[in-house]
């Protein structure tokens, strides 16, 4: 296979080689089924080989010896479910209708009391997973309210927050003042950070805070 590759790479190129190589060659030694009789033996008639007498009669013994086996095996097996049955209604003992009415309430009295324990068995799930499930949804209840009321404390302290900030907002009545404030106390953000976080700020934001300190 290896040297048919090598020999088939100078002729063909590579996928067409191994394409080449994936398939598989079916000879047939004789003629497909499919393509019928040839013309030549479609009226021939072949010749009936004759057996010899001595062969035929050993077959004729060999299968009537095997029909005398077989017969012989059916009847022993009928035979043995035969006597089964036999055996089988000699054990059956034969009721009155009265006892067989008996019998009957019996397995009734007896289906009832099974169906009793059924339900009570049943019950008694039910019951606790009723209480189970009770047990649950008050945790959850439990649980929400206690949600609600982390929340409310959340906002409440949220609003506490924003009321003291209020404090500080600029408003119609302190306006004036607030501009009074910023042209006395300017505020400059022209300044830079070093690597020691030491603050520089610029020489024009330097004078303007010293001049208006004069």
């Amino acid at each position: 296979m290896a040297s048919l590759a090598v020999t088939l790479s100078g002729v063909f190129t590579k996928p067409r080689a191994l394409a080449l190589l994936q398939y598989t060659t079916v000879r047939f030694r004789r003629k497909p089924r499919w393509l019928g009789t040839a013309k030549s033996k479609l009226f021939r008639v072949p010749e009936r080989k004759k057996q010899i007498e001595e062969e035929i009669e050993e077959l004729k013994r060999l299968h009537n010896n095997y029909r005398t086996q077989m017969k012989a095996v059916r009847n022993f097996l009928r035979d043995e479910v035969e006597a089964y049955k036999l055996v089988s209604r000699a054990g059956l003992v034969l009721q009155t209708p009265e006892q067989e009415e008996a019998e009957w309430q019996e397995a009734l009295r007896r289906n009832e009391e099974w169906n009793r324990q059924t339900a009570a068995i049943r019950e008694e799930r039910l019951a606790a997973e009723r209480a189970a499930r009770k047990e649950y949804i008050l945790e959850r209840l439990v649980l929400k309210e206690q949600r609600e009321m982390d929340k409310k404390e959340q906002i409440e302290a949220k609003v506490r927050v924003e009321k003291e900030q209020s404090k500080t907002f600029i408003t119609r009545d302190n306006i004036d003042k607030a501009i009074e404030l910023a042209l006395v106390q300017p505020t400059s953000y022209n300044f830079a950070l070093d690597g020691e976080g030491k603050l520089h700020r610029s020489a024009d934001a330097s004078t303007k805070e010293k001049g208006h300190e004069n």
